[in-house]
């Protein structure tokens, strides 16, 4: 038989069954029951002594301060609530110290909580006192839930209802400055724009007058026009001089012909400006010289003036949202004065009290009754004489490895 056997006071091998913890519980189950009931009594007592705390809550969303006012487009913007980025900010809002400072000065709740706050210690337990009662969340449907717990129904409605106006205060606070910001830069960026379309439109008006081109499409149809028409006229007439110079044709007619002609030849000539030395007559050699020219500063001023459209566009977009006296936040549920308690739970309070005590009853009484069984002086005494003997072993081995010793 082992050494390490524990042994009952009877001589007896120490063993404990189910039925032994049974047997046990019955023995017992008076003190037992004197245990829970005095238990369940104090937390009776000590329930009841509890103040009823009641709730007062709302849930909002924050509103779409990107959304596109005027957009025509299928894919704009146009939503009333605003995506998950805004939401967290919104609850980072709700959670700022500067919300929950204000919260504490207005109501003076270091009175209603009875806390001496002259020392930075005091300070902080109001704030962790209210954030017990305070919550923000976030529900399964992307809602912020806030609530605020107080002993007075009146008082946590009326609180819930300023911290709503706080927190738009604060939010709005928050976000005024880098609206004005972007305001600002909005309208430098229509300045930039503006100045480079009066550039531009500078420069074009130099090449026009440089090359008296007005309108490059109609010019071009014209001046072709002009050329061919002048062309034919100039055939015509010299195949007219030519016959009525063989033919014997009258003087007058030749003359005004050969008038006719050199009128002609002249209006060819400023046309292609073959030897014309006027700075202002428009003809094709000026004209396809200054073309390109004035093409491409078309197209620049045609671009850059349709990008200052979008932006005047978007500039009044934003201005709208930023001046817009609408709230930033849209309360979806609102504020009810509480009419049932919301802590403490009495009946729950008291059934866990009064399980906890029969469960530590029956623990202590398991434990009691084994220790009363089980021989210690038995125990306590192999665990003497197993050191004895660890000893006695021990001398041994060193006389043998000393025999002159």
């Amino acid at each position: 038989m082992s050494n390490n056997t524990v042994r009952t006071k009877d001589g007896g091998e120490f063993s404990y069954s189910l039925l032994d913890v049974v047997g046990t519980l019955y023995r017992w189950r008076k003190l037992i029951a004197v245990l829970v009931g005095a238990v369940t009594a104090g937390a009776v007592v000590i329930t009841l002594m509890l103040s009823n705390y009641y709730k007062a809550f709302a849930t909002l969303m924050p509103a779409n301060e990107e959304k596109e006012l005027f957009a025509e487009t299928a894919g704009a913007n146009n939503g009333l609530y605003g995506d998950d980025d805004a939401i967290d900010r919104l609850m980072i809002f709700a959670e700022s110290p500067m919300l929950i400072g204000g919260m504490i000065r207005i109501f003076d709740l270091p009175t209603r909580y009875g806390i001496d706050v002259s020392t930075p210690k005091g300070q902080d337990k109001v704030a962790q006192r209210f954030l017990k009662l305070y919550k923000v969340k976030k529900n399964p449907y992307s809602g912020i839930e806030i609530s605020i717990e107080d002993t007075d129904p009146l008082f946590a409605a009326k609180m819930m209802d300023t911290l709503l106006v706080e927190l738009q205060r604060v939010y709005a606070a928050a976000t005024f400055s880098n609206k004005q910001q972007l305001l600002a830069t909005y309208e430098a960026a229509l300045v930039d724009k503006k100045r480079e379309i009066k550039a531009l439109t500078d420069s074009i008006a130099m090449l026009r007058t440089r090359y008296s081109i007005y309108d490059v499409k109609k010019q071009s149809e014209l001046l072709g026009s002009l050329v061919v028409e002048a062309e034919a006229n100039l055939s015509e007439s010299r195949s007219k001089l030519r016959i009525y110079s063989q033919g014997g044709g009258k003087q007058d007619s030749i003359v005004n012909l050969r008038a006719r002609i050199e009128g002609l030849e002249q209006t060819l000539v400023m046309l292609r400006a073959d030897n014309s030395d006027s700075a202002t007559a428009i003809n094709l050699a000026r004209f396809n010289e200054g073309r390109d020219l004035v093409l491409d500063y078309e197209k620049q001023i045609e671009a850059a003036s349709e990008n200052l459209g979008d932006m005047q566009k978007q500039f009044a977009q934003f201005r709208a949202q930023a001046n817009s006296l609408a709230s930033s936040i849209i309360v979806l549920d609102p504020v009810q004065i509480p009419k049932i308690k919301s802590y403490p739970s009495r009946s729950i309070m008291v059934l866990g009290a009064a399980f906890l005590a029969l469960v530590l009853g029956a623990i202590a009484a398991i434990v009691l009754d084994m220790y009363a069984r089980i021989d210690w002086a038995v125990v306590l005494g192999n665990k003497s004489g197993e050191k004895a003997a660890e000893t006695s072993t021990a001398s041994a081995s060193t006389s043998e490895e000393n025999p002159k010793a």
